[in-house]
């Protein structure tokens, strides 16, 4: 990264630069990295920031040809540029619109956009509206995850999480878009929506499906759906055929009684259907982990799905991983495992977790 701005900026500190992040770099998070890096731009850059955005904006890589990010090191440098833009750019709209233009053509501006949308959301979708149209497609995937109301470690946009219909347009747009790496994006933007709006959500996918069919709209249909599915929203379920009045019953419903941290649950059981009709099933099961408080936090997870008919009987077994990760820290003691077909929890037991053996 200091190889490509001294190459741009002769007259860049780029050893200064280099001492300012390296001894403190081990041992960091990616967002404490990210944000050392952000530092030290703002330390070695010209402190006038259209100087500093045209310099950020030369030093990047040729813009990728595919819809793919490109190679890690290539991604931390632009997502270190898109996080000073949006830090330091907030008094040169135009300026800053254009320099994470650039930026996410390389790989995304997602984040490096959030606080443009806090201080100046109308005028930000404006830009956006123009930017659904455009050849790149990490543009046009940028207007969708860009202004996302839940985007994963961004700040949440409020007003787009109270007001859906700020945003839907944008993905009308994008619904039908030629790059998967965009339709996806509208999958995950809608199933942000789906969890304060669950039934404008399912209209608007109903509206989608019922316009066009094609592998691509269920795909997106299906992705965009998965947290109320997990829920058993009725709506989500009749959307892709399945009934939450499943004819089913689970039978001799086996688990591990202990499972020690860093090892796996094992768990079987018997899925039997008694439909005259042949019956779509979703089987999930959830895993409710203990708290530190001693109550029960609940996980849904895909198990299967698939066609049953009357009489018909299958065998299910799974195992879960308690392998310790940094995502989640595990509390001994009683936790639950249920099984649920259709949104409908039909079968629960107790096991407990222990210190490592």
């Amino acid at each position: 990264m200091g190889d490509r701005i001294k190459g741009v900026y002769l007259s860049f500190d780029q050893h200064g630069f280099e001492s300012f992040i390296l001894p403190g770099l081990n041992g960091l998070s990616y967002s404490e990295r990210l944000g050392l890096i952000t530092e030290a731009l703002e330390q070695f850059l010209p402190k006038d920031f259209p100087t500093a955005a045209s310099i950020l904006i030369d030093s990047l890589m040729d813009p990728y040809l595919s819809d793919q990010p490109g190679e890690m090191k290539d991604r931390f440098i632009v997502a270190t540029k898109a996080a000073y833009v949006g830090r330091n750019g907030l008094g040169h709209f135009d300026i800053s619109m254009n320099a994470l233009y650039e930026i996410t053509r390389r790989l995304t501006a997602e984040w490096g956009v959030r606080p443009f949308f806090l201080q100046f959301p109308h005028k930000t979708l404006s830009v956006f509206n123009k930017w659904a149209v455009d050849d790149d497609p990490h543009v046009r995937r940028l207007v969708s995850e860009g202004s996302r109301p839940y985007l994963p470690w961004g700040k949440k946009i409020p007003l787009f999480e109270n007001e859906p219909m700020y945003t839907i347009p944008l993905l009308e747009k994008l619904k039908d878009d030629p790059s998967e790496y965009v339709r996806r994006s509208v999958a995950n933007h809608l199933n942000d929506h789906s969890k304060k709006h669950p039934d404008l959500v399912v209209q608007t996918l109903k509206r989608w499906k019922e316009e066009k069919g094609d592998k691509n709209r269920r795909r997106l249909i299906r992705h965009a759906l998965r947290t109320l599915l997990k829920k058993g929203h009725p709506g989500a379920l009749a959307l892709l055929g399945f009934q939450t009045d499943a004819r089913v019953a689970i039978n001799n419903l086996v688990a591990d009684k202990k499972v020690a941290i860093g090892d796996y649950l094992n768990f079987s059981f018997e899925l039997c259907a008694f439909s005259k009709n042949k019956q779509a099933l979703m089987v999930d099961y959830i895993i409710f982990y203990r708290k530190a408080n001693g109550g029960l936090s609940p996980r849904v997870f895909k198990l299967t799905t698939l066609a049953m008919e009357e009489g018909e009987q299958v065998f299910l077994s799974k195992r879960q991983s308690f392998k310790v990760i940094t995502t989640r820290k595990y509390q001994l003691g009683q936790h639950r495992l249920a099984i649920q077909v259709n949104g409908v929890v039909l079968a629960e037991i107790d096991f407990e977790l222990v210190d490592l053996l």
